[in-house]
């Protein structure tokens, strides 16, 4: 009994030394023998009380040790876990500051709550094993992880805001600051770069499964799609009005890039509307488009009547097959009047008409009636098969029957066209009374911060009281509405949680386990956030080489089929080989000739974003043809990669499912990083890095590339062990001390 009295409180007292200190009262206590200390009021627990130290200790003693006058002002006193658990909305207009305190509350009560649970089960466990005569295992209750250092967090908020690691400038410059709000303005300045937009590309083009070409035979190109994500990223174009852009958008890509979320299913209502719950709803019903749903309740009705939404909604202009076969007349008289036999001519058709016809064909519009219905193979008791379904929405518990927002959407519903059905599922959708949307959008970003969400998976939050911390989660999705869904504000409250910047946890998270947030988890970094710091070390800030397909392609293939003849045909086929004969025409640019650059306008005093190459050359490296490398962010590469390419081989996503990216490693991955393309550029006399050595002293250069590198200073043992490889080897050493590093666990980890 008393080895269970001990445990428990031990649980208790360990679990409550992880509470913020400015949840409570802070104020300065003294004992009976007169010695003071200043600490924090957490609870009194029958005739002892519990106390927190500045620097998070906890004491745990008789209150009668204290003097007469604390012993007092204990009575008036209001304990730190009641305190912690006042769960009400935060003031419209609170601050950063005030919003990461109440997240960092949160995370605390749900550590609480962790260590009693897992307290009583190992109590019961180990009283089990006493009695079969068995060993018992002490618990260990979770604590919160220590802060970070100043290094760690330069080096993982970077990773993590803009996708690549600091220069060697940005580190240094962090790291000498004095500031006690550099940490704050950091994330200010970071939240706002064109790093930012690229990093933030990169996981929705993930999730929202991005490519240049579409599939299908309908060859659209995805380059207007991909700017007009860019375009609102940059712009801080709140979420909710993103999606429902995506939602009701109409019109061919080049004159709406939004458009390019339903052109990237076209023909596919049912598989679109799949991946739009699951996506912005968290909510997995795929299963649901064949039969009802065999772990929730989903039915395969409920998914037909949501698809209803969009059932009048089309991808191909039906009305421009006449110009379609026209056009294919006139050309295939044309190929043959140039002496082309039957075979070559009908290639060269399939392939006008696939490239340039019938992507001019492909245009999202509204039609005046739902045509939904049912599958032919319908077997359940409430439909009949091919039976016409109306829309209806879904809910997911008893009380949203009586939200505002179903209410408001059966009125639209009842009052409005056909053709307004999608308006009013995207208006219903986006609406923070939704009890999905701010709460998915939340978990995601709260797992791109902290590398694992709040439930075992960010595209299934059906169950959210089995979350790792329901209190947590329903409170994110409140912050998400109160911020009015702005993803840049939101970011900036969980960067500056002390949660945030405590150390990593580096022990795996077994399958089923729960996660209490004591730190942010030890992940690997993305292939993008590997290549981008890559070119980091290579060439410095690329923040300004853009791609510049998205406006020239529109230009040139856009046409107007009514009038569309076979010259004007001709002209726009023209139009679309000078274009890719024009963006082979910008590749070239010398590393030697932009390391220059770089160098020379940071000694002019350049900003570090404007220390860029001066010509408009893309900086290539190595191979010919499709095999060379670019040297540009990967969010203005091909999308995805080609085969083969460093971005391929680290797991970037090939875009065929949503959040489709792996960070599991593999030979190709082993290979690359010994003496690969990717690992030639960093050793080669002409990258940034090695520039950077040459201005600096012999004593100086193996601290600069561990700034560099790792973004830390070395330890005595590790400039001993350079000494020792300089002395051998000479100058080639600080290639191998490189080539070292790159290939160190440390590095492609962010801590």
């Amino acid at each position: 009994m008393k080895t269970t009295k001990y445990l428990l409180t031990t649980v208790c007292a360990l679990a409550l030394g992880a509470l913020s200190a400015s949840a409570a009262t802070s104020r300065i206590w003294t004992d009976v023998q007169g010695r003071k200390v200043d600490a924090t009021f957490v609870k009194l627990e029958g005739s002892e009380i519990v106390l927190q130290t500045a620097h998070g200790n906890i004491y745990k003693f008789e209150l009668s040790k204290l003097s007469p006058a604390d012993q007092e002002a204990v009575k008036t006193m209001k304990p730190a876990e009641e305190t912690a658990l006042e769960l009400n909305a935060l003031p419209a207009k609170a601050s950063f500051a005030m919003a990461a305190k109440r997240i960092d509350e949160l995370v605390i009560s749900g550590l609480v709550r962790g260590n009693q649970k897992m307290g009583e089960a190992a109590i019961k466990k180990g009283e089990e094993d006493r009695k079969a005569g068995k060993p018992t295992v002490a618990f260990t209750p979770v604590q919160m992880n220590p802060p970070c250092t100043d290094d760690q967090f330069v080096r993982r908020l970077y990773l993590d805001v803009v996708g690549r690691i600091p220069t060697y400038e940005e580190t240094n410059s962090f790291l000498r600051s004095s500031s006690q709000t550099k940490r704050a303005d950091l994330i200010d300045k970071l939240l706002v770069s064109d790093g930012y937009t690229s990093h933030m590309f990169n996981y929705f083009a993930d999730m929202l499964r991005m490519k240049d070409n579409f599939d299908g035979n309908n060859r659209v190109r995805g380059f207007n799609y991909m700017q007009w994500l860019k375009d609102n990223i940059a712009a801080n174009t709140h979420w909710d009005k993103m999606v429902s852009e995506m939602v009701t958008a109409e019109g061919k890509v080049w004159n709406n890039g939004a458009a390019g979320y339903l052109l990237r299913d076209a023909g596919m209502p049912l598989d679109n509307l799949a991946n739009t719950l699951n996506i912005f709803l968290g909510t997995d019903v795929a299963c649901a488009q064949c039969h009802d749903h065999p772990f929730a309740e989903w039915t395969q009705k409920q998914f037909y009547q949501m698809a209803a939404f969009f059932g009048a909604t089309s991808t191909l202009m039906r009305d421009g097959a006449d110009n379609q076969k026209r056009l294919i007349a006139d050309i295939t008289e044309q190929l043959k009047k140039q002496g082309m036999d039957d075979i070559a001519v009908r290639r060269q058709v399939q392939q006008i008409n696939q490239n340039a016809i019938r992507p001019n064909q492909t245009n999202v519009h509204d039609v005046g009636q739902i045509k939904t219905q049912l599958p032919f193979d319908y077997k359940y008791k409430d439909g009949q098969p091919n039976e016409k379904v109306a829309p209806k929405l879904i809910t997911w518990s008893a009380e949203d029957k009586d939200n505002p927002i179903y209410i408001e959407a059966e009125e639209k519903l009842g009052a409005g066209k056909a053709e307004e059905a999608r308006k009013v599922f995207a208006t219903w959708m986006t609406d923070k009374r939704n009890p999905r949307f701010a709460m998915t959008i939340a978990n995601r970003l709260w797992a791109r911060a902290f590398g694992v969400g709040l439930t075992a998976s960010v595209r299934s939050i059906d169950n959210v009281d089995e979350s790792y911390n329901p209190d947590l989660i329903k409170h994110l999705s409140k912050e998400m509405g109160r911020v009015n869904f702005d993803m840049r504000e939101f970011q900036r409250i969980l960067y500056n949680t002390q949660t945030y910047q405590r150390e990593a946890t580096t022990a795996a998270l077994a399958m089923g386990e729960a996660y209490y947030f004591q730190g942010p988890m030890l992940r690997r970094m993305s292939a993008e956030q590997a290549w981008d710091s890559y070119l980091t070390l290579v060439m410095g800030n690329v923040d300004k080489v853009k791609n510049t397909r998205a406006d020239s392609y529109g230009r040139a293939i856009d046409m107007d089929l009514d009038k569309t003849t076979v010259q004007t045909l001709g002209s726009k086929l023209k139009a679309l080989a000078d274009l890719e004969k024009r963006e082979q025409e910008k590749l070239g640019g010398s590393l030697a000739t932009a390391t220059a650059a770089t160098v020379k306008n940071a000694k002019s005093g350049k900003k570090e974003e404007e220390t860029m190459m001066d010509d408009e050359k893309i900086v290539t490296f190595g191979g010919k043809g499709k095999e060379m490398l670019k040297l540009m962010r990967a969010s203005e590469l091909e999308q995805p990669a080609r085969g083969g390419h460093f971005l391929a081989d680290f797991g970037q996503s090939p875009r065929l499912v949503i959040d489709g990216s792996s960070k599991a490693g593999s030979v190709p991955q082993v290979l690359s990083m010994m003496n690969g393309e990717a690992q030639l550029m960093l050793t080669s006399p002409d990258s940034l890095i090695h520039a950077n050595l040459k201005k600096l002293s012999p004593a100086d250069k193996a601290e600069a590339i561990f700034l560099t590198v790792l973004n830390r200073r070395c330890t005595l043992r590790e400039k001993d062990i350079a000494k020792k490889e300089i002395q051998a080897h000479g100058e080639q050493a600080y290639s191998n001390m490189i080539w070292a590093l790159i290939n160190s666990r440390e590095f492609f980890f962010i801590q």
